[in-house]
């Protein structure tokens, strides 16, 4: 039996991200809607984890263990290490000019102090199926997967959740690793010192729209306290490049902590002092904003994606 087999701590967030969320005692910090602060040592891989999360059938002949098929984990030191090495403008002595002449520009728009990529199809394919585990894999998104026998007047199933998730993250995978990149666009969101939070869930209108030939839709998540990614899929872009990153600034990093506390509704990881609450987060329910956010719009149009006019709402589904 492997050790995925035997295993029964099956975590939705990585042992291999924690890391960079770890202080210098080793310990992982989070809050909780009620404003309880906690935590735990990384190295006794006791958090972020759900006991045979993946496992379903248990106590018959079927029982099965899904939790080996999260391998992409083992790449995430190499992603961190790549995604590290690509900086925005503003990092080399040389941008300093330009950048005090983008002072003077009049429209500025975000890509202008975006530096621009053209990813390697390997490190492509694996930053896309890391940022499809985690999204399949959260609770947010368990939680949703168990609530689909209420449309039969049923209660919520752990294994229907469990076989759904193992669906359509395979569905996922096989796009991942066989599929065409075409029309797909990464931005590396950098914040060098106001920090990220990352909760139990993600702002996803991705993973619920994977079918058999196609990856579609927008996925911000944030990887580590210093690093955030944003995924889309333009309609239209050229074929090069396909990957852009800039360093944010402390407005914007709280932005994207905002919209974070909106999709979690347990925990929130955080990296120094514990973040102020909202409201949304307080309400302990997993939300889901509708249709659009303007920060969104902005990092689509780094991607060549027009905004469109669509009012901004978020409703709950937990």
């Amino acid at each position: 039996m492997s050790a995925s087999e035997a295993s029964k701590n099956h975590h939705w967030w990585p042992v291999g991200l924690q890391y960079y969320w770890t202080d210098n005692q080793g310990d992982v910090w989070w809050i909780e809607p009620d404003g309880k602060i906690h935590q735990k040592r990384s190295a006794n891989r006791k958090v972020g984890y759900k006991i045979h999360g993946h496992t379903f059938l248990r106590d018959s002949p079927w029982k099965t263990n899904f939790e080996g098929e999260f391998d992409i984990d083992n790449e995430v030191p190499n992603l961190v290490k790549t995604l590290q090495s690509l900086k925005g403008i503003g990092a080399r002595p040389s941008d300093f000019a330009y950048l005090l002449k983008l002072l003077l520009k009049r429209d500025r728009k975000l890509s202008d102090i975006c530096r621009f990529y053209d990813l390697d199809e390997t490190v492509h394919r694996n930053l896309l199926l890391l940022i499809f585990s985690l999204l399949f894999r959260s609770p947010a998104s368990r939680s949703r997967y168990e609530s689909y026998p209420a449309s039969l007047g049923l209660p919520p199933n752990e294994d229907v959740g469990k076989a759904n998730m193992r669906q359509y993250y395979r569905m996922a995978k096989k796009l991942c690793q066989e599929g065409l990149l075409s029309n797909q666009y990464f931005v590396l969101i950098r914040s060098p010192f106001k920090k990220f939070i990352c909760g139990d869930g993600y702002l996803d209108w991705l993973s619920g729209n994977v079918n058999l030939n196609r990856i579609d839709g927008r996925a911000l998540v944030p990887l580590t306290p210093h690093l955030c990614i944003f995924f889309c899929t333009p309609r239209i872009m050229k074929r090069s490049p396909n990957f852009a990153a800039f360093n944010a600034a402390p407005w914007m990093v709280d932005w994207i902590n905002d919209l974070t506390q909106i999709y979690s509704k347990d925990k929130l990881f955080f990296h120094g002092p514990p973040p102020k609450l909202t409201e949304a987060f307080r309400e302990g329910k997993f939300f889901t904003k509708k249709r659009s956010d303007a920060l969104v719009e902005m990092l689509d149009e780094i991607a060549g994606i027009k905004p469109a006019a669509n009012p901004i709402a978020f409703t709950a589904f937990s």
